[in-house]
């Protein structure tokens, strides 16, 4: 990872990458050049041109959309169209949601601003990141009503066998996606006889309509910390990273200080250790394989699986890798016990859920629900439907999961009741649409945010997801013969077959789950051409 960090120190010196100075890194690290010149052509952080003074990044993905982002960022580009050394442009999930439209000023997230403010904060850029909301009371913070910051990790340090129990006796899953078992994974790891071992926190979260990975790095870093150290002390690591995406960098301030603590606490610098890893950038460096590719200063393209990263990970080696939330919460899970984490469901489900809201909900934001909690009852917590207007549709888990139906908000929110009703959990993200949406329209900027961000590794996956969108750009203009219904459930067939990663094999799943609910949507565009 020495080349890609490498590469951030330039680019944060001048703003860009000189060719001159690529090649002087080619002789000084002993890599040949056309290796630091792919890695640089793959991730959309790193710029070869000079920067203008100033860069304004609009976030075009569904919650923005959602929120007049087309509009709004229409006027913002023609508020700074004379503007020579200002540059606008379009782009995927900057991860506030909570705050559409949104945008990023010069690095700094700015959002539900009007243009005219954003215009104004081009023409003097901000100089330092957003300050974090104050913090607010977690049920997953065991320090939260006082404590010792880390003294769990210190009780149960040399107690691997019993973390690995309570955590399988709590029934901790994944909640990046995957949903696995945590106590399992970290097990699988534990028993593997190869060394070093590793420990990853995936904090690259991407993904449209989710950002509580952001809010928990803010507010509550040292549980993430204290996780990691614990994962290191159960499966006997000796290095971990926090693979941050670039967009969060602002996040890396309360992560320093909780690594710094930890220090002083003596969870790190006596045979493990944790660093910082800056992402250069794209969605799909959220899957843990090509993360891992970041990692290891290759470009970002999934691995074939098995082997696993609990066998064969960072460098072939075994590695625990999770998300930001899924070591947030072992924590609390130790110190107060497995039958508490399990009572913490309501209707029969266990545990807890951080959760985002996004969409057209009154107040965006993160949410700490109990599983078992329906999705109209978030919805409510979050404000209720804007406007006074009804609920039409809802993703549960971000913009890979199927959109349903209003009349399936009575689905309470676990991982298999989501899966029972025809979508899944995912991301942990509900993002809520409003009667009177256009669902084509909704579908057309998800199918276009996974084109967009197709690493192109396999060939389904990117001719595919263009192919869709080439036919749903012509839907929408009133252009449209009728084939796309016709063609699409073999498309999504051949990318959920063939594809390496979920990407590819979901990037269809939002659309076809919305043909399927509301068919009528695609008619009407259909007929609109006709009648053209």
């Amino acid at each position: 990872m020495s080349l890609i960090a490498e590469l951030n120190r330039l680019q944060a010196e001048r703003g860009y990458l000189r060719e001159e100075e690529l090649r002087d890194a080619s002789e000084r690290l002993r890599v040949p050049l056309y290796r630091l010149q792919e890695v640089v052509s793959f991730y959309p952080h790193f710029r070869t041109t000079p920067p203008p003074r100033c860069e304004v990044t609009l976030c075009r993905d569904l919650s923005c959309f959602m929120a007049g982002g087309e509009a709004w960022g229409a006027k913002v580009k023609a508020l700074l169209g004379g503007e020579k050394d200002v540059e606008v442009r379009e782009v995927s999930c900057l991860g506030r949601c909570d705050r559409a439209p949104a945008a990023m000023v010069n690095g700094v997230a700015v959002g539900a601003e009007a243009p005219e403010t954003v215009a104004r904060l081009a023409q003097s850029p901000p100089e330092h990141h957003e300050t974090p909301a104050a913090r607010r009371q977690w049920r997953i913070d065991p320090y939260g009503e006082g404590g010792e910051p880390f003294s769990i990790h210190q009780a149960w340090a040399q107690r691997a066998d019993e973390v690995i129990a309570t955590l399988k006796a709590a029934g901790l899953r994944g909640m990046g996606g995957a949903g696995f078992q945590t106590g399992l994974k970290w097990e699988l790891v534990r028993k593997e006889a190869a060394t070093p071992k590793y420990v990853i926190c995936n904090a690259d979260e991407s993904e449209p309509g989710t950002f509580k990975d952001r809010v928990l790095l803010e507010e509550v870093p040292h549980l993430v910390v204290e996780g990691m150290c614990l994962a290191a002390s159960v499966v006997g690591a000796e290095r971990g990273w926090i693979y941050l995406r670039h967009e969060y960098e602002h996040a890396c301030g309360p992560l320093e200080r909780a690594i710094g603590q930890a220090l002083r606490r003596g969870l790190l610098g006596r045979g493990f250790e944790i660093e910082i890893f800056l992402s250069p950038g794209g969605y799909i460096l959220g899957e843990e394989t090509a993360l891992l590719e970041a990692l290891e200063d290759k470009r970002g393209e999934p691995r074939n699986k098995p082997p696993y990263p609990g066998s064969r990970g960072l460098w072939g080696k075994p590695t625990v890798i999770n998300n930001v939330e899924t070591f947030a919460m072992v924590p609390a899970i130790l110190r107060r016990g497995a039958d508490w984490w399990k009572a913490q469901g309501v209707r029969g489900h266990q545990g807890l859920k951080v959760m985002a809201a996004s969409g057209d909900v009154g107040r965006p934001g993160v949410y700490e629900i109990p599983m078992g909690t329906t999705v109209g009852e978030l919805i409510e917590m979050a404000g209720g439907i804007t406007g006074g207007k009804k609920l039409k549709a809802f993703a549960p888990g971000g913009a890979s999961s199927a959109f349903l139906p209003a009349d399936k908000a009575g689905v309470e929110i676990d991982f298999a009741s989501v899966q029972a009703a025809g979508s899944m959990l995912g991301s942990g993200a509900l993002v809520a649409v409003a009667e009177g949406a256009d669902m084509l329209s909704v579908a057309h900027n998800v199918v276009r945010f996974f084109r967009n961000e197709s690493c192109g590794k396999c060939v389904p996956c990117r001719t595919g997801t263009e192919k869709v969108v080439g036919m749903l750009d012509q839907v929408l203009a009133g252009k449209g013969d009728g084939t796309l219904r016709g063609v699409l459930p073999g498309l999504e067939e051949t990318l959920a077959q063939t594809s390496i990663c979920g990407l590819g094999q979901v990037a269809l799943n939002p659309l076809t789950s919305v043909l399927k609910a509301w068919p009528e949507e695609l008619d009407r565009h259909l007929t609109k051409g006709i009648a053209k």
